[in-house]
């Protein structure tokens, strides 16, 4: 537990100056998060896939994440016409892989999106999101720790429980409602209600979704550059989803 604090301490002194700060710090981490996360995604298979096919889905990233949103639309139907040739044409290239790299594409590009366009409101509304997803993590595993005795999903992650899943969301939401009250001053409050109920319930999905992957591909993390903590995907799995959730709640709101 101790290490697992002083890497999170660590992760923290780095990334939120720079998210305040904003600037080429700001995109430094925001693109070396990204570009991180889709080689642990590409080193689930490693061994099979060539690394073409790592260098092809930065361009695919990088391509989606300036597009206007028909244009967009377009990019991922051509998307997927070329993953089914992939699969027509080479034999390491399964149906699976094909659901596998679309899914995870569209998730890092609409988090990705979903990052520049909160910053557009103001970076502290991205602290906020930060705050409830890490809050919520920390929340469940402390609940957890201490009153877990009901298993949340025993076939995806055994050690998970109902009680800590509960602990997650009150400290997620209430953590969420109090920073939106004092700081953030660009978005309505009604809507950070709404956002501060939610996204501990849609980090909580994104935290499962990633363990099932992880569990179908029998690894224990996704990296290990972070210590006690695993890979960047191990860290910010449920910010991807609390990001495309915002990201979704922002477009419908706004």
């Amino acid at each position: 537990m101790k290490q697992r604090f002083l890497t999170a301490l660590a992760i923290i002194a780095v990334v939120l100056p720079a998210f305040l700060y904003g600037g080429w710090p700001f995109r430094i981490v925001v693109f070396f998060f990204i570009l991180t996360s889709l080689y642990e995604m590409y080193a689930v298979k490693k061994d099979v896939w060539p690394i073409w096919l790592y260098f092809i889905m930065i361009a695919l990233i990088i391509l989606f994440a300036v597009l206007d949103l028909e244009k967009l639309y377009i990019a991922f139907i051509l998307l997927m016409i070329a993953l089914f040739i992939l699969t027509i044409s080479f034999e390491w290239f399964t149906p699976l892989d094909l659901t596998y790299i679309f899914t995870m594409l569209i998730l890092l590009t609409t988090a990705l999106r979903s990052v520049f366009l909160t910053v557009s409101y103001g970076r502290i509304e991205l602290v906020y999101l930060l705050v409830v997803t890490f809050l919520t993590d920390t929340g469940a595993y402390f609940a957890g720790y201490y009153f877990g005795k009901n298993k949340l999903n025993e076939r995806i992650s055994p050690k998970k429980t109902i009680e800590g899943s509960i602990g997650g969301w009150i400290v997620g939401a209430v953590s969420g409602l109090v920073f939106a009250y004092f700081l953030v001053d660009r978005l309505p409050f009604t809507m950070m209600i709404v956002s501060s109920l939610m996204l501990p319930i849609i980090s909580q999905i994104g935290d499962l979704a990633f363990s099932s992957i992880k569990r179908h591909y029998k690894i224990k993390d996704f990296g290990t550059i972070f210590p006690a903590h695993g890979g960047v995907l191990d860290r910010i799995d449920s910010l991807l989803f609390t990001l495309m959730a915002f990201y979704v709640l922002l477009m419908l709101w706004m």
